[in-house]
């Protein structure tokens, strides 16, 4: 009964934050904020996740790349297992845009939502390139692009914990 309310009480927070019905036992690594309300710097967004407080946790931290594709729905090249290269656990955090980097990582512009929380628009990793650090990673959930920008512009944050 402890666990059907935990995972009922799950449901209804991503729902309620603009997410999927999708529970905790869908994704049992990790548990992911509400997106920030305003759009932020690289350095705002680290900032935020580090002192965010949501749901009774205060344990946040700022996705790697990796951890914001496993968002990517709809989108097979740009998913996690797809066939864009761009990763920080395999250390291959290259400069260029998408099509540079590989055709691979330019997304899918089929009209289709590839959020599994229904995000729009651009949202920051933590992951920075690897020999600038004025650069860092980002994905485009409108398309599943997923590229490097300059830290200076404002994109959108949604925080990550490890789930219990």
């Amino acid at each position: 009964m402890k666990r059907f309310a935990l995972l009922l009480f799950a449901a209804f927070a991503l729902v309620s934050c603009g997410g999927t019905e999708e529970t905790l036992e869908d994704n049992p690594t990790s548990d992911w904020s509400k997106r920030a309300l305003e759009v932020m710097t690289w350095e705002d967004a680290q900032k935020y996740c580090d002192k965010l407080s949501e749901n009774g946790y205060d344990d946040w931290r700022f996705p790697t790349i990796d951890e914001l594709r496993s968002l990517i729905i709809n989108c097979k090249e740009t998913e996690v297992d797809g066939e864009c290269p761009i990763s920080e656990k395999n250390n291959e955090l290259p400069f260029g845009t998408a099509t540079e980097i590989s055709e691979h990582c330019k997304g899918c512009e089929d009209g289709k939502n590839h959020s599994k929380f229904g995000d729009k628009g651009w949202y920051w990793s933590s992951s920075e390139r690897s020999e600038d650090a004025t650069v860092a990673f980002r994905v485009n959930f409108d398309t599943g692009e997923v590229v490097n920008y300059n830290k200076d512009h404002k994109y959108n944050v949604r925080c990550v914990r490890t789930a219990d």
